[in-house]
């Protein structure tokens, strides 16, 4: 594990800086929905080796779309400070200094096009969540909880009623924002293990809120005309998926660490199955061409 040693904070919720936040301020390594991501869709190998705590921690260069999203983000709720680049694209070596240049100071770097659309772009979003929480609402909250002696938790939620019973997570895109776009991303994406832990990070701290605390993903289009997806509230089907990957995510996790070993993917034989589309592709062929469809040829 890291020497370093991040300012540590207990139980509760707590406003704290991106950096801060994202180095992980918990007295043991937490686990976050992006962690228990990779734990359920990867392993803990991967996991150990995304932990801002782990010493083999690198920190992920993201591309224009993700400076986008942030940019959108921090006006929206708060967050890193912008830095707009006089240019019309990166091709340009100047153009792209200046943008390492701003993500080496913390900010996010935007192109002047770029910049001129958050307006357009943000007005609707805000309006949305306005609408969605009835009034105001509480932004980039910070949660800290503990399941059991080691198990350490944390979340960073968008934005939360004032009577913290609903969640709304705001996320921006290249691609589709209609309702069945974002029920697929959030199933490629694992996103339902997020959900499951935001709303456990409030019901464990308010338990008396158990039950009754909603969670919705609003989405929008990254450029024009910034159109926003309906509020997308998936079902319990959903979220019980979500809820048993967290729990195991977190079992997983809370023995790596007591154990100190993070293995990677099982070593038990796989018996890999040809995918129905694979076979009804052969089949077809073999139909037409007159081929053996089964067995040796």
């Amino acid at each position: 594990m890291s020497a370093a040693k991040p300012p540590v904070f207990t139980t509760g919720w707590h406003n704290l800086e991106d950096a801060v936040y994202h180095a992980d301020p918990c007295p043991l390594p937490s686990l976050s929905s992006s962690i228990a991501n990779i734990v359920i869709n990867k392993s803990l190998m991967h996991a150990w080796r995304a932990h801002p705590r782990s010493p083999l921690f690198e920190e992920s260069v993201f591309g224009s779309a993700a400076d986008r999203g942030s940019a959108a983000h921090s006006v929206l709720l708060g967050g890193r400070a912008i830095e707009v680049i006089e240019a019309d694209d990166w091709r340009t070596a100047a153009a792209r200094e200046a943008r390492d240049a701003a993500r080496a100071k913390g900010r996010i770097p935007l192109l002047t096009k770029e910049n001129a659309g958050l307006a357009a772009m943000i007005d609707p979003a805000r309006q949305r969540f306005h609408d969605l929480h009835g009034g105001a609402y509480h932004c980039e909250q910070s949660a800290i909880w503990r399941r059991g002696a080691m198990g350490w938790r944390r979340a960073r939620i968008d934005t939360l009623s004032a009577s913290r019973v609903l969640i709304v997570d705001y996320k921006t895109t290249e691609g589709a924002v209609d309702a069945h776009a974002c029920e697929r991303r959030i199933a490629d994406m694992g996103l339902q293990i997020q959900a499951a832990a935001y709303v456990e990070a409030v019901e464990a701290l308010h338990p008396e809120l158990e039950g009754r605390v909603r969670f919705i993903f609003q989405w929008q289009e990254q450029k024009a005309p910034y159109a926003l997806s309906p509020p997308i509230e998936m079902t319990e089907a959903f979220m019980a998926l979500g809820r048993a990957q967290w729990q195991a995510a977190g079992m997983l996790w809370d023995k790596a660490l007591k154990h100190g070993a993070f293995p990677g993917y099982s070593k038990q034989p796989f018996h890999a199955c040809p995918p129905p589309w694979e076979l009804s592709r052969w089949e077809e062929r073999a139909m037409l061409e007159a081929l053996p469809s089964g067995g040796a040829l």
